[in-house]
């Protein structure tokens, strides 16, 4: 974190980002109460992220929890909130204790949203100095971990475990489908509208959630019929126009996408398949996955899932374990 004490930043509490990731889902906010000055100073901090960075939602939630909770620091623990006051040994006293306590994706969110505090404090000159390059994450190697993906036998499982003679089913079977057919995120699915989908071309028109702007994409014929089954035998009456809507009265559409993480959970739940995780995100590695077993180039995939940068896609190619394999150099034999 600070150079002048760098702690052992090896994880302690495993699934702290999953839980992070499905708050943030649900779109609860904060629950640290930040004073009124510095909430103000907050405020500011992500309407520039939002406006000049162009930062997503999902990335300026994490901005928020912990820039409230390292305002909230500073308030405590500077004289009368005197931020002209602050120090390193301030910062420290924030970072290092919280280090220990979560894994190296949260960690780096953390030291992420402090940089940025520091950051803004010093472009509005209420700090003299720039502390923000002081401030050390922990190091995470490009392409150092494989992404949780299922074979197609196991997606099929997972499709095939729903039961379908229930409104609620072909619901959920709609949502699983669209989930593995398109390697769409949650919110995508949680936003579809009726409006979105095009019958008389078979198109389907999503927002994307991330990059922002509307992808058209095919209606296949499974999902097509997937989303008919439920929309004139399954869809409550409800004048709302989203698609997916909640079963209980007063059925209302999926207010985030968290509703969403809970049908995948009950759908790996519903045949016993165990994966160290189990959420939306699974269905979307496994499509790309098999795009790219299937000789898709990267282009495509990432396009498809809305990647911004093509190395966003890259983890994919090392699942393909088959085709590395064709083209892996040979060890030359050692003669003693």
């Amino acid at each position: 974190m600070i150079i002048r004490s760098r702690p052992n930043l090896s994880p302690v509490k495993s699934g702290t980002v999953d839980r992070e990731c499905r708050r943030m889902a649900s779109g609860s906010a904060p629950s640290v109460a930040v004073e009124q000055r510095f909430a103000h100073l907050l405020e500011e901090h992500l309407a520039f992220l939002r406006q000049h960075r162009g930062l997503s939602p999902a990335t300026l939630y994490f901005h928020r929890r912990w820039g409230a909770r390292f305002l909230q620091h500073l308030a405590d623990h500077l004289p009368a909130g005197d931020l002209g006051r602050l120090t390193a040994p301030v910062v420290d006293s924030f970072v290092l204790p919280l280090a220990p306590t979560v894994g190296r994706g949260t960690q780096s969110q953390m030291v992420q949203a402090v940089r940025g505090v520091l950051r803004h404090l010093c472009r509005t000159g209420r700090v003299a100095a720039d502390l923000a390059p002081l401030v050390h994450g922990p190091r995470r190697y490009a392409l150092a971990t494989l992404p949780t993906t299922l074979s197609p036998a196991e997606v099929g499982r997972l499709l095939d475990g729903v039961d379908r003679s229930s409104a609620r089913g072909r619901r959920d079977y709609a949502v699983l489908l669209l989930l593995a057919t398109y390697g769409l995120r949650a919110g995508e699915v949680a936003r579809l509208r009726l409006d979105d989908l095009d019958w008389r071309t078979n198109l389907l028109r999503l927002r994307r959630a991330k990059v922002g702007g509307e992808l058209c994409l095919p209606l296949t014929a499974a999902v097509g019929n997937a989303l008919l089954a439920y929309l004139r035998a399954g869809r409550p009456r409800t004048p709302h126009r989203e698609v997916f809507v909640r079963h209980d009265a007063p059925h209302t559409p999926f207010r985030q996408s968290s509703a969403i993480y809970q049908i995948v959970r009950q759908a790996f739940d519903r045949i016993g398949l165990a994966a160290p995780h189990r959420g939306p995100h699974v269905l979307r590695h496994a499509r790309a996955t098999a795009l790219v077993r299937q000789g898709c180039s990267l282009k495509v995939v990432g396009d498809l899932l809305g990647h911004r940068h093509p190395d966003s896609t890259l983890p994919y190619t090392k699942l393909a374990v088959e085709d590395l394999r064709e083209v892996a150099l040979e060890v030359p034999e050692l003669v003693p």
